[in-house]
């Protein structure tokens, strides 16, 4: 009997599962890249920056933590060559650019700081809409016992 619905109660629909949203990834980006730049430069925001950090890193962990509770298929997704790039992406604009270019003046600041939160509100979508993405491919929904 086909009833449409998955055969495990527990897991919840591929339909409902979704990538981050833009705005969420807008909040972030512009949270993680000025926050980058300036606790780089400015010794005086070196605590404030390391808390807005940690602030940035526990949100995304619960966030995680509770999606993957209700989509354990998320940690079984077989990731490709988008997630793969996105990810290289994110890791060249948080460790190589701030030690590549340093700015010193308000200008070079602020321009870093826009490259930084452009970087990371593109690569935190992207990775995650790839995860995403192979995660439905490679997950089939039964529809029939």
């Amino acid at each position: 009997m086909a009833t449409g619905k998955p055969t495990d109660e527990s897991k919840a629909p591929q339909s409902e599962l979704r990538a981050i949203s833009w705005w969420a990834s807008v909040a972030l980006g512009l949270l993680i890249g000025p926050t980058l730049t300036w606790i780089r430069t400015q010794r005086y925001f070196f605590f404030a920056g390391a808390a807005i950090l940690a602030v940035v890193i526990i949100a995304i962990g619960i966030y995680t933590i509770r999606r993957r509770a209700k989509h354990p298929e998320l940690a079984h997704a077989k990731t490709n060559l988008a997630y793969g790039f996105w990810t290289i992406v994110l890791l060249i604009f948080a460790g190589p650019v701030q030690l590549v270019y340093v700015a010193t003046d308000l200008t070079g600041l602020i321009i870093k700081s826009l490259i930084l939160s452009a970087g990371f509100i593109f690569g935190i979508h992207e990775v995650d809409r790839a995860l995403v993405k192979a995660t439905k491919a490679n997950s089939p929904v039964s529809t029939t016992e």
